[in-house]
């Protein structure tokens, strides 16, 4: 209730609010500049008794690997500008490479792997152990992995494929779990549940009503209209693959 009256500028932007953090989206289309909307923040802010941290605020411009400099928006005063920022758990980079962020998840798997060694030299059996691998290790393989997994290489999956393993070989798990699956219900479950009008995704679908009097045709997995593609590049993101996926 707090922060409702936030709001941008611009109806092409984005300000997506979460606790005490907000994020700033804006297209390159938009007609209201990034400069604008981050004052229109800071303003808000100071009209409410508060505070922006510079100091911990970063622009993230995403664009095309090998884009000219002089086609890149200028710095923000104040603001840095990075090539990878952290969000909400999750390694963002310019281009859109989670490489950086599959590093990060390995390197916090590997070492829970100590954890799980010490309590089974400790005793605990089977069952408990893989009870503890999922909530500690494939937990943090599955956090958000369908909204990037059409993003990673055949060598991300493999790194992730790897961890799993590992856990069966040293005797954590019942069996050795399979990463394109439990991807597949990941990304099942996700859609599942943004199918509801009250979840914070469902805006990203278009609805496709049935005309009156149309025909019966066969049963789809969805009500909504297909996205159109250009590009290649754009058939990895959430949106694109479930709507195709499950048509």
């Amino acid at each position: 209730m707090f922060i409702h009256d936030l709001k941008p500028l611009d109806i092409l932007n984005y300000l997506l609010k979460y606790a005490d953090d907000a994020s700033l989206l804006c297209p390159e289309n938009s007609s209201t500049s990034i400069e604008l909307e981050m004052a229109h923040v800071i303003d808000w802010a100071r009209e409410n008794k508060m505070t922006v941290n510079l100091l911990k605020t970063v622009e993230l411009v995403f664009r095309r690997p090998n884009i000219s400099n002089d086609l890149l928006p200028s710095v923000m005063s104040d603001v840095r500008r990075v090539g990878a920022a952290k969000l909400l758990g999750v390694h963002l980079t310019q281009n859109l490479s989670f490489s950086q962020h599959i590093d990060a998840v390995v390197t916090v798997c590997n070492q829970r792997f100590y954890l799980l060694a010490q309590l089974k030299r400790q005793g605990l059996d089977l069952s408990a152990l893989d009870s503890v691998f999922n909530a500690i290790i494939a937990n943090k393989i599955l956090y958000a992995l369908p909204v990037y997994y059409g993003y990673l290489t055949k060598g991300h999956k493999e790194m992730l494929q790897r961890i799993f393993k590992r856990a069966n070989r040293r005797g954590f798990t019942v069996h050795e779990y399979d990463l394109e699956a439990l991807a597949e219900n990941a990304q099942y479950d996700l859609f599942h549940n943004s199918c509801s009008t009250d979840h914070c995704l469902n805006h990203l679908y278009t609805a496709n009503p049935k005309p009156a009097g149309s025909m019966q045709l066969r049963h789809r997995g969805h009500n909504f209209a297909l996205p159109t593609i250009h590009f290649e590049f754009n058939k990895r993101h959430f949106v694109a693959r479930v709507l195709f996926d499950y048509v």
